[in-house]
């Protein structure tokens, strides 16, 4: 056996070194590759065992799907898709966020893996503003945001502690543009070391990206499913509708062919033109023209739908299946063919013959009804005539009651002057004689004086006769009756004057007056009903003369007056005020009378309605009170309180010349 220690290289020859060199370079270029080769078959191993790892999850993600595919509602899915999450893929934590159109926002639809009711309840409160910064990647394609412990911006790191995850995924379900949702994973900060980690490899980022994808197809599918589902259900819906209306409308609905043929009809339009099913129509008639009794209107109309207009309210004519007539009104309109002709006509027709038969019914009621009219237009006319003569005459009737009403006081007021003129009269005629005797006298004295006589003896003749008969007294009384004299015809001219005033209240003359002269001069006529009932207050204001009918004003007054006179059941005060202000003629008449019911007070001022005792005024005073005031455009108030007094108040604008 050779010694190992012995050194080869100089015992053998230089041919031999070479090769053992060589020998010895290739044995160690083998043992690298033998290294290489178990390195290799290690990396090998962990690959196997990566692929097995993926095959378990796509077998487990394909199992999943089908699990999805029997699934109909977003929570189903979202709840079984949580639950894999957890268990299969092994993440500690998962939300769901749905998308809520009308707010802009991602509120949590479902979440797993929060055991604590306060992580629980705080986490289930979330909601993302679609508009959120951070999330714009998303929408602009990216696959997912990530964000790992103590990385990512202020937003995400914002995001992870309302989370309460410490690393978390978050990918876009549906359109990137706008999902429908958002699925967030992650990890406590206490719990990472022992569920799946978050990481940003390929790799790493394979299952979850894959269930992503699935989730986004099965969501979509699902909002497709939903909205076909829907659809055809608002379809359905329309057509049970439409066919509902079709078959129970009043109206009749029909569709025919541009010559006339019938396609379909409902059965209201078989009822209106007299037959049993609307199949029976579409058998029996072969063109619609038939049905016109005038067929020129149906030419007139498939004229107008040619030019593309659509017939409305059209009335025509047409004959039922037993040969009678009906009227109907028809509203059609034209489809057109791709090719410009007319394709089919759609119409609506409503039977209108009890209308039709009602408006003849009308027209001849009408034409009764317009003879009747005229005949009883003439006998209103002649009632009328007759009622406005009658009116005419209680007017008068009124009007000349007002003035006898006055003349007793009046012919009082008359008399009293008169009487002391005629007394005056008398003690002048007495004066007369004695002054026609004294003249005589004087005459007689004259005349001897004449023949010589003594004049001293003359004298004392006409002085004895002028003491005899008082010459002196009388000279000295005579000033005195003809100034009363005169002063009582004066009165009496002035209440003649007066009254004159108000034996003409029918005339229309208008002119410029004073109503404070007004008032003065209806209260002289007047007084002799007023002095025994009540003392009379006059507050006259300042006012301006207007234009108006002093006369029938007057009339009013004196109403007025005397109503408030025969309203005291004792000795009162009646109060007559006048003002002006705002362009307005005020004149008040006050008493403190008996006053009128509240139950009476809105009819006073009607025709006929009196409060007096029966026999007592006709009831028209006041009418014709009423009616003078709404002639000068003005208004008549009263305020009354029973056992107070009543106030009744004219107001007339005033008009100047």
């Amino acid at each position: 056996m050779d010694n190992p220690n012995v050194d080869i290289s100089k015992e053998a020859r230089p041919d031999q070194a070479d090769e053992l060199m060589t020998l010895t370079r290739e044995n160690e270029e083998l043992a690298q590759q033998v290294k290489e080769l178990v390195k290799a078959e290690g990396r090998l191993y962990r690959y196997q065992e990566q692929l097995d790892a993926q095959l378990r999850e796509y077998q487990e993600l394909y199992q999943f799907n089908r699990r999805l595919n029997a699934s109909q509602k977003l929570s189903e899915i979202f709840s079984h898709a949580a639950d894999f999450i957890i268990n299969n893929l092994g993440y500690e934590r998962v939300i769901f966020f749905g998308f809520d159109a009308e707010r802009e926002r991602y509120d949590v639809s479902a979440c797993d893996g929060y055991y604590r009711a306060e992580d629980s309840d705080a986490v289930g409160r979330l909601s993302i503003a679609r508009s959120e910064p951070f999330l714009a990647p998303l929408y602009q394609g990216d696959a997912c945001l990530i964000c790992l412990g103590g990385s990512g911006s202020p937003d995400q790191q914002q995001l992870a502690a309302r989370m309460r995850v410490s690393e978390y995924l978050v990918y876009p379900l549906g359109s990137h543009t706008q999902p429908v949702a958002l699925l967030a994973v992650g990890n406590s900060a206490d719990q990472a070391p022992f569920c799946r980690r978050i990481s940003d490899s390929e790799m790493a980022l394979l299952g979850i990206g894959n269930l992503a994808g699935l989730l986004s197809s099965t969501i979509e599918n699902q909002i497709l499913f939903a909205n076909t589902t829907k659809a055809l259900e608002q379809e359905r819906l329309a057509e049970a509708k439409y066919r509902g209306i079709f078959e129970n409308a009043t109206e009749g609905i029909f569709q025919t062919t541009p010559a006339g043929v019938f396609l379909s009809c409902n059965p209201a339009t078989a009822e209106i033109l007299g037959y049993q099913t609307p199949q029976e129509i579409i058998e029996a008639l072969p063109d619609i023209s038939r049905l016109y009794v005038d067929p020129q209107q149906r030419i007139m109309i498939l004229a107008e739908l040619a030019q593309g207009r659509a017939v409305k309210s059209y009335e025509v004519e047409f004959y039922r299946k037993d040969g009678s007539k009906c009227w109907v009104r028809l509203n059609v309109r034209a489809s057109f063919a791709p090719s410009g002709g007319i394709s089919h006509v759609d119409g609506i027709m409503e039977d209108i013959s009890e209308r039709k038969r009602a408006e003849e019914a009308i027209r001849k009621l009408n034409e009764e009804l317009e003879q009747r009219v005229i005949e009883r237009t003439r006998e209103l006319e002649s009632a009328n005539a007759e009622l406005q003569q009658t009116h005419a005459h209680m007017l008068q009737q009124e009007k000349m009651a007002s003035i006898g009403q006055l003349a007793a006081g009046v012919a009082h007021e008359i008399n009293n002057p008169i009487g002391f003129i005629i007394s005056n009269l008398n003690t002048l005629g007495k004066y007369t004689g004695r002054l026609t005797e004294y003249i005589e006298l004087q005459a007689e004295a004259i005349k001897g004086l004449c023949q010589g006589g003594d004049p001293e003896q003359a004298m004392r003749e006409i002085e004895q006769g002028k003491k005899g008969l008082k010459v002196d007294y009388i000279v000295g009384d005579l000033d005195q009756l003809v100034r009363e004299s005169q002063e009582g015809a004066e009165r009496v001219k002035k209440i003649v004057q007066e009254l004159k005033g108000f034996a003409r209240l029918d005339e229309c003359e208008t002119k410029a007056a004073n109503l404070n002269e007004g008032l003065e001069s209806t209260i002289n006529i007047v007084w002799n009903e007023l002095k025994f009932k009540a003392d009379l207050k006059k507050e006259f204001g300042e006012i301006p003369s207007t234009l108006c009918n002093p006369g029938q004003l007057n009339q009013v007054f004196m109403n007025l007056l005397v109503n408030a006179a025969q309203a005291m059941d004792n000795f009162g005060v009646i109060t007559v005020r006048t003002t002006s202000e705002d362009g307005m003629i005020r004149v008040s008449v006050s008493d403190t009378g008996c006053g009128i019911p509240p139950d009476r007070i809105k009819r006073i001022f009607d025709p006929f309605y009196t409060t007096k005792d029966v026999g007592k005024g006709t009831g028209l005073g006041l009418s014709i009170v009423y009616d003078i005031v709404k002639k000068h455009n003005g208004e008549i108030k009263v305020e009354s309180e029973p056992d107070v007094g009543t106030t009744f108040t004219v107001q007339i604008p005033v008009v100047q010349e």
